[in-house]
């Protein structure tokens, strides 16, 4: 039997697919076989996970499964689960699956270190996927101390991984301080299912069950999708809606759910220009953002750790075709480009001056709106994501 080391990888372009081959010295193809990890499972890595699939050929992906209480425990049949109960049974499945590379959808983990220790022994390849932007800080002595020796470990795996992808500019940043070769570093930000997410008719029926009247429709509607949390800047979009009280010009569509949300939940209830929606199903989710005409990801700037990384609710609310708002910080400069409205952080007047530019202006809305689905098509999408991560591997 041939060893690892001496295959020769090829990759051949069709008019509409990449297909990865690995050709044994004796002639003979076979698909590649690709393993992916994320800890937790997300609606768009489910779809890169198809992509890699039509690409490549055969892939498995291990995650812990969903984050928190999110709706989507459907997704977990479609991963083979690594939590403290399977564990020790994943990693043998992994072993055993011996993949050609594993792409890492998660830098800094525990498990996503221990597959990678893994992996240099049984001699798959590796493809860390890095979102952090800031390294993290602790007021505890003891936990400095175990940062500082994880730290060790962690600079260590970036700097011999095969192909080290960052998704934003920050993140590379933070791999240069780590000391990784600037030629290493490739800025690839991940993307969407394009096909979902598309401009579409503002649905009626969904619009009626959330309380929108034929009347509000006919506003601009600005949405914000995700916890309304302090981490992605609800508080000063909060204070931003203040400043739009009753004013039916404006609708604002937000979650009823997250620590912001109930510090400001009275406020909004006695505010008629302002409608919740409680967690939906997500086969909705195209369809309330196609409710909108603007989407807003005001994500804060934090100084003790990774501010927000990759929000995927800016990348479908782009691929949806809509005019969006976003702060500097982490991923969102990088996954907008200039196919929206960027805006300073952690500033109120910051977001209600675009939202008031936007809302005054729906050529601006529908022009920002189409670039933004052309961005998405082009780059943020998924079979473009996957096709690019298999060429960087090839190369390397």
């Amino acid at each position: 039997m041939a060893s690892r080391c001496s295959r020769k990888v090829n990759i051949t372009l069709s008019t509409d697919s990449l297909r990865v081959r690995v050709t044994l010295p004796n002639g003979k193809t076979n698909s590649v076989k690709v393993a992916v990890y994320a800890p937790y499972v997300y609606r768009w890595m489910l779809d890169f996970v198809g992509a890699l699939s039509e690409l490549s050929g055969e892939v498995r992906f291990y995650s812990r499964g969903i984050f928190g209480n999110y709706p989507w425990k459907n997704y977990e049949q479609c991963v083979r689960l690594v939590n403290k109960r399977r564990f020790f049974g994943a990693i043998i499945n992994y072993a055993r699956y011996r993949p050609d590379v594993v792409v890492l959808l998660a830098s800094e983990t525990l498990t996503s270190l221990a597959i990678y220790m893994g992996s240099k022994i049984i001699g798959t390849s590796t493809v860390l996927i890095v979102e952090e932007n800031r390294e993290r800080t602790y007021a505890s002595v003891v936990l400095r101390s175990l940062a500082f020796l994880k730290r060790i470990f962690v600079i260590a795996t970036h700097r011999s991984v095969d192909v080290l992808i960052a998704e934003s500019q920050p993140s590379k940043d933070y791999l240069l301080r780590m000391g990784c070769a600037i030629e290493r570093i490739h800025v690839v930000p991940h993307g969407t299912n394009i096909n979902d997410f598309r401009p579409r008719p503002k649905s009626a029926q969904l619009a009626a069950s959330l309380g929108l009247s034929e009347d509000d429709l006919r506003a601009p509607v600005v949405l914000f999708v995700g916890e309304f949390t302090e981490y992605k800047g609800a508080e000063f979009l909060s204070q931003a809606i203040m400043r739009f009280r009753n004013l039916k010009e404006v609708i604002f569509l937000i979650p009823s759910q997250g620590s912001v949300f109930l510090k400001y939940e009275l406020q909004f209830n006695l505010m008629e220009n302002v409608y919740t929606y409680s967690p939906l199903d997500d086969e909705c989710m195209p369809y309330l953002y196609n409710l909108s005409d603007i989407v807003v990801v005001p994500s804060e700037l934090r100084e003790k750790g990774s501010s927000d990384r990759s929000p995927n609710s800016l990348i479908e609310a782009m691929a949806s075709g809509k005019a969006v708002v976003g702060t500097t910080v982490g991923g969102i400069p990088a996954i907008m480009d200039r196919a929206g409205v960027l805006i300073r952080p952690n500033d109120t007047t910051a977001i209600a001056e675009a939202i008031s530019a936007l809302n005054a202006d729906k050529e601006l809305r529908e022009t920002l709106g189409a670039r933004a689905r052309e961005r998405a098509v082009t780059v943020l999408n998924n079979r473009v994501y996957a096709r690019n991560i298999l060429e960087l591997w090839k190369r390397a």
